[in-house]
């Protein structure tokens, strides 16, 4: 198999998109998100999206390499194991498929806590990770010539 570029190209840019948009409600505060349920819904699905995009281009390149992962945390540790993440990135970041989880399936009640402190402090995080991967393809390009 080969790694489609393209169509990890467009789910960065998607991800950039999501990004962007959460950026705008940053200033909300956690009594915003309680005291409002679209406000809630809109933080959370964009936040949902944005993980969403991080599992689907892992998945994809794992895929590709013929790796196999267990479930969506999995994905994250498969690609600091593989180097496609630096390790310690990984570890910061794993977090984010449980959070997803919980955002989709209600495992337990949404802490909002938790959703503003995504919100305002890991936003760079979904950013730091569409580096690595450019940084990523960029390298599998040069192998490739």
């Amino acid at each position: 198999m080969v790694i489609d570029r393209d169509a990890i190209q467009k789910k960065l840019a998607e991800l950039e998109r999501y990004v962007t948009e959460l950026k705008k409600y940053r200033h909300y505060e956690v009594e915003d998100l309680r005291a409002d349920l679209g406000k809630q819904w809109m933080v959370s699905h964009g936040l949902q999206l944005a993980i969403q995009v991080i599992l689907d281009i892992g998945n994809h390149i794992l895929s590709d390499r013929g790796i196999n992962a267990e479930d969506y945390t999995d994905v994250i540790d498969k690609l600091g194991e593989h180097l496609i993440l630096p390790p310690e990135f990984t570890k910061r970041i794993r977090g984010m498929a449980g959070f997803r989880n919980v955002i989709i399936h209600g495992y337990s009640v949404l802490d909002l806590n938790k959703v503003h402190s995504v919100l305002k402090d890991n936003l760079p995080d979904f950013l730091e990770f569409a580096r690595y991967i450019a940084n990523f393809l960029e390298g599998e390009k040069k192998k490739s010539k």
